[in-house]
């Protein structure tokens, strides 16, 4: 079984003076990474692979959640994963290693909120039920997959076990 979690990088600032790329997380997203890596860690399980976009607010949002992981985890900063289409994401999952059954992928929206409606078969009641409201900023989601192959899912074919924001657990 493949577990995977998509987790949007923290509310960023808006800077005229910057690029996209480089917008730094808002003192908000700072807290709120602390805050998701902390509930990441209580749902016992450590991703063995972090992937996580390029963008500044994405890496300090992977700064955040880093203190509350334990185990020795491979972490890759990707230019390709600072993308708003969810096709890309979809791609890069294909290409993990099946030694890697748990990921977790920091990036943007809409890019995961659409990979996870494509993704997603079922779930539980109260994940889907948040999940249906939005994916905001610093939103988690934990999907399923009844594979140990990342080149076998697709279309439907996961189970969103967990949805969490800063917010709601």
């Amino acid at each position: 079984m493949l577990r995977l979690y998509f987790l949007r990088h923290g509310k960023a600032k808006t800077a005229a003076d910057l690029t996209d790329i480089d917008r730094p997380l808002s003192d908000q997203g700072r807290i709120d990474a602390v805050l998701m890596g902390r509930r990441l860690a209580s749902w016992d399980e450590v991703p063995s692979l972090i992937l996580c976009s390029a963008a500044q607010r994405a890496r300090e949002t992977l700064s955040g959640l880093i203190p509350s992981l334990k185990g020795n985890i491979l972490i890759e900063i990707e230019e390709r994963l600072y993308t708003f289409e969810p096709t890309e994401v979809l791609e890069r999952l294909a290409e993990i290693s099946e030694s890697n059954t748990a990921v977790l992928l920091v990036g943007h929206n809409p890019a995961l909120e659409v990979a996870t409606e494509y993704l997603t078969a079922d779930g539980s009641p109260t994940a889907m039920q948040q999940f249906n409201t939005k994916f905001p900023p610093c939103a988690l989601a934990a999907l399923e997959f009844n594979t140990n192959s990342w080149p076998a899912i697709g279309a439907k074919t996961g189970r969103l076990v967990r949805f969490s924001t800063p917010k709601k657990d």
